[in-house]
């Protein structure tokens, strides 16, 4: 079983309520990239798509057709009041895989990152983030050391934190 295929049904075994497909792109290259950031190579060895919605790995579409057709995913309709109607990619059983601990332990990160839906990833993985979107729709994503490593600096207002019963206002950069 490729690698790609395992990360996606493992993403989707730990999602009870299921991913969307724009959801479950951006776990998996969020959980790739980490992953690089740390060991200078990808869970799934894949290559990534700028698309207009979300980072895809080359191949996604077709492992989820074959997870369907292989009956081990279903897709639901997802109809929420208000919202526009969608789908969403639902585990059918938990299957084993070959997934080192560090692999999983990268992905459990991620998942505890967006336990729902995926907002504001620039907010979490904001040099991830940039990656995706300075590269030009439907162009690769380069992921290589020079450009995943690199940390967008900012400096964010915090509010009042206690320190020894003593209220500081705090300034830092990440």
């Amino acid at each position: 079983m490729s690698k790609l295929k395992e990360v996606i049904l493992y993403i989707l075994e730990k999602s009870p309520k299921g991913r969307t497909r724009v959801d479950l792109s951006k776990l998996v290259y969020y959980s790739d990239t980490v992953y690089f950031q740390r060991h200078s190579e990808l869970i799934t060895g894949s290559r990534y798509l700028h698309l207009e919605d979300s980072p895809q790995a080359f191949g996604f579409i077709e492992i989820i057709a074959e997870l369907l057709e292989l009956k081990e995913i279903i897709i639901q309709p997802k109809i929420e009041q208000a919202k526009m109607f969608g789908f969403t990619i639902h585990s059918i059983a938990p299957k084993p895989n070959s997934l080192s601990k560090e692999e999983i332990r990268i992905i459990n990160k991620v998942l505890n990152a967006f336990p729902g839906a995926i907002r504001d990833e620039n907010r979490q993985y904001p040099n991830l983030y940039e990656s995706y979107v300075i590269t030009p729709v439907y162009e690769e994503i380069l992921i290589s050391t020079e450009r995943v490593n690199t940390k967008i600096h900012f400096t964010k207002k915090k509010s009042l934190l206690s320190l020894s019963g003593k209220l500081f206002r705090v300034l830092f950069e990440e």
